[in-house]
């Protein structure tokens, strides 16, 4: 299976009519790599960071199918449309060390890099969603017909809690560090809204309309925007409050999600699931690793 067969195959199965619509050089298909490279194995992740790369060779995998562009300015954008924006110069990518050592190691290793995130997104139901529920546990207990999410959130009614607890033990299961909250920790909770990576008031707003909840768990925010909403959410008691897991831990089990999909229709070669990890840790929670 060359990459180019995987990208058929990818476009066959994905459910909805392929888009291919971007202008902005981050569509979704064969990044970096050339198409007629024989995959040897596939490896899912957030995002291709040095170290997947490094874990992927080190497993006998030279693709690697990842959500976010290997590459990292898109110039100069406004939130709300910050992946339309222009990609960087050509020159500006040759001209950065880091992006000249990835370009280089994924030369010397023959590794082909895939964007998949609209055509992903895209589908019947939300992987994203869906895959962070299925890292917390939280099937059982969603409150969407049949358990599908056919947008980018997803709604949840588990055991009652406090919102403190609740925090606990989101952060245990996904093991990361970094969580911040807006809410008062001793706050009730019954239904809880899940929506990975970046929440936008406007989503906010949505997510209030569709279902009550009391907490809404995100990845990341627009800090000026979200934080004086979700304050003033729970002064006005509207709302008990806001989670954010930070934008990589929200949208990495979505990835293990996609590698299960994967493995639906494709045999001939190894596919697995590596995370890009938590890039954060805070004093608190280093203090109580010592």
């Amino acid at each position: 299976m060359t990459g180019q067969d995987l990208m058929e195959r990818i476009q066959k199965n994905v459910g909805v009519p392929w888009q291919s619509q971007r202008t902005d050089g981050d569509a979704d298909g064969i990044y970096l790599g050339k198409p007629e490279t024989v995959v040897t194995g596939i490896a899912t992740s957030y995002a291709a960071t040095v170290e997947v790369m490094r874990r992927a060779v080190a497993s006998g995998k030279n693709t690697i199918i990842c959500r976010e562009a290997p590459f990292y300015s898109r110039g100069e954008r406004a939130p709300i449309g910050y992946r339309n924006a222009p990609a960087p110069p050509k020159e500006v990518i040759e001209n950065d060390p880091v992006c000249r050592f990835k370009k280089d190691f994924i030369s010397q290793n023959n590794l082909l890099i895939v964007h998949l995130v609209d055509n992903w997104d895209a589908r019947t139901t939300n992987g994203q969603v869906s895959g962070l529920a299925h890292s917390l546990g939280w099937e059982q207990y969603s409150a969407n017909k049949a358990g599908e999410y056919p947008a980018a959130f997803g709604f949840f009614q588990p055991p009652q809690t406090s919102l403190g607890a609740l925090v606990r033990s989101v952060s245990e299961k996904l093991k990361i560090r970094g969580t911040r909250v807006i809410g008062d920790a001793s706050s009730p909770v019954r239904s809880v809204a899940l929506s990975p990576g970046l929440l936008l008031v406007a989503r906010a707003e949505q997510i209030l309309r569709t279902q009550p909840v009391d907490v809404v768990i995100a990845g990341d925010a627009v800090e000026w925007e979200a934080g004086p909403y979700f304050q003033d959410l729970v002064n006005a008691k509207k709302a008990k409050g806001l989670v954010l897991l930070g934008n990589e831990a929200s949208e990495e089990p979505g990835c293990g999600q996609m590698a299960t999909w994967l493995k639906t229709f494709i045999t001939e070669v190894p596919v697995d699931w590596i995370p890009a990890g938590e890039p954060f840790w805070t004093l608190r929670s280093e203090r109580g690793a010592q």
